[in-house]
């Protein structure tokens, strides 16, 4: 599609939300007399505060304060089916305030993994995904449904033709200049590298390919509304295409898209037009996200000042109604150590989130911040939000293991505060497939030559052969041994399909 540059979108008037009003077929509700004042004295019950309602910049109401983060499903990939709509099911019934889908990829030739959702260009893309939402909401309580959100994702950079099975070995991925990324150092990292990269990315220069790109991203924006969900969520994170837009280390000579007005800084033009685009393309109760990587930016050669410089410009143009802050990428992933103890990722996020939040507007005058990483603690995830170190909380991998973490446990009065909190959890046999695999021990410091990506891959696949359990109709199992879930999940039903019964319903055309 073409993408037609957006004025600048102006605040909400005072008293522009109207009445209170419920939208009957998102379940969401937009109303002024539920807006958090900033000057609000906070209840002093913990439960109270995590379940208080927040109203976003487009006056869409959020129920609670507890988002179940994005995540990758592990699930097949295409089109979302039976297995995805069962746990999504699970997740909508289990009090949250707001759910976001794992990765949804905007082209399918440049997918993260092959378990990549995909929103493809056919008649069968908005009804799946209409029955994936329809399922996400079908045990909610009317009074009380969460938000749905789709994370859009282009993994640039990262895309891998022989991880993502997308597009032949030799054909690279795309991103704003040519490189590889790096695992580490030593000879087993140089032979991953070149395994999942076969060949560097071909780095793009014509103006015309980039709003080609933006396009994607608006007619996938514009084909979720259709199916009902809430809201988008713009992948710009862990090295994926928007954050190689942004980063000088993966754009060191940013050229001017067409169409974007001068005072857009260079890195955030290909943002600013996915942004205005969507804008334009949905209705302003249709929620837009984004997902930001303070780790990309330091990484990138960015101070935290600089990178709370973007942040605040991207506020600055009234188009975000969440932004997410995380940390890590593949090439150096803090964000999927599992075996970490909150705290070091915990003071990370805060650190950065304490720095900016005080020069942001607070919602609903300016985007709602979304803190993930460890917010695995009712006192911490209300501590949090007392001091205005974020107005979300997200929880991703405690979702996998417990679908109904909300009202089971953070929201659940009869357990206590200091109960209240789930994880991380040893995965059994994991710190051994750590060591065969090169990656090194994984409460040590890293040996040299060790593969960073391993010790992610190794806790990320263990959630993941959770969210499959759970899509197959068997309860999550937190004794689940690594080589058992690797043998079942990965060889059986992955690789093999499940085997006879898999290969017929296939073959028959059955959904299971």
């Amino acid at each position: 599609m073409t993408v037609q540059p957006q004025p600048r979108h102006q605040p909400l008037e005072s008293g522009q939300a109207g009445a209170a009003a419920t939208n009957s077929s998102l379940g969401l509700v937009f109303a002024d007399n539920l807006s958090q004042s900033p000057d609000h004295d906070f209840p002093e019950d913990d439960i109270d505060l995590i379940a208080s309602p927040l109203t976003l910049p487009n006056g869409v109401v959020i129920r609670n304060r507890l988002v179940k983060a994005a995540m990758e499903e592990g699930i097949t990939g295409g089109l979302p089916g039976k297995r995805h709509r069962r746990l999504y099911r699970r997740w909508g019934a289990g009090g949250w305030g707001v759910v976001i889908t794992g990765n949804v990829a905007v082209d399918s030739t440049q997918l993260a993994t092959a378990h990549d959702l995909r929103v493809y260009d056919n008649p069968h893309t908005v009804p799946l995904f209409t029955e994936l939402n329809d399922a996400l909401l079908a045990d909610a309580p009317e009074e009380g449904r969460p938000l749905t959100l789709v994370q859009l994702s282009h993994a640039g950079i990262q895309s891998s033709p022989t991880w993502g099975l997308s597009r032949a070995p030799w054909e690279p991925a795309v991103a704003p200049v040519s490189a590889r990324p790096t695992l580490g150092h030593g000879v087993i990292a140089w032979l991953f590298e070149h395994v999942l990269w076969p060949t560097k990315s071909r780095a793009v220069t014509d103006l015309a390919e980039w709003l080609d790109i933006a396009g994607k991203f608006i007619d996938a924006a514009a084909a979720m509304e259709e199916a009902g969900w809430g809201g988008v969520q713009l992948h710009s994170a862990h090295g994926y295409l928007l954050a190689n837009y942004l980063s000088p280390l993966t754009n060191p000579h940013p050229h001017a898209l067409p169409g974007v007005p001068h005072y857009i800084p260079l890195r955030l033009h290909l943002l600013w037009l996915i942004l205005t685009g969507i804008a334009a393309a949905t209705e302003p109760t249709f929620v837009k996200a984004v997902k930001i990587n303070s780790s990309d930016f330091v990484a990138g050669g960015m101070d935290e000042h600089q990178a709370a410089d973007i942040i605040r410009e991207i506020a600055a143009w009234q188009l975000v109604d969440i932004l997410e802050v995380s940390g890590g990428n593949y090439s150096n992933p803090a964000f999927a150590d599992m075996a970490q103890t909150g705290s070091a990722r915990q003071s990370l996020f805060a650190h950065f989130t304490t720095e900016l939040i005080p020069t942001l507007p607070p919602a609903p005058e300016g985007p709602a911040i979304l803190l993930t990483g460890g917010m695995h603690d009712r006192g911490l995830i209300s501590s949090s939000l007392r001091n205005r170190a974020c107005d979300l909380a997200g929880i991703a991998r405690p979702s996998a293991l417990v679908p109904d973490l909300p009202s089971r446990v953070i929201l659940n009065r009869e357990i206590d505060g200091p109960k209240a909190k789930l994880g991380p959890w040893a995965i059994p046999q994991g710190p051994l497939v750590q060591r065969l695999l090169g990656g090194g021990e994984a409460k040590a410091a890293p040996k040299p030559g060790a593969v960073k990506l391993v010790g992610a891959g190794v806790t990320t696949t263990w959630h993941e052969w959770q969210m499959v359990r759970i899509g197959l109709g068997v309860e999550p199992d937190p004794k689940l041994p690594w080589i058992s879930g690797a043998l079942t999940y990965t060889l059986w039903y992955d690789i093999l399909g499940g085997g006879p019964r898999g290969w017929i319903a296939r073959y028959c055309g059955w959904d299971d």
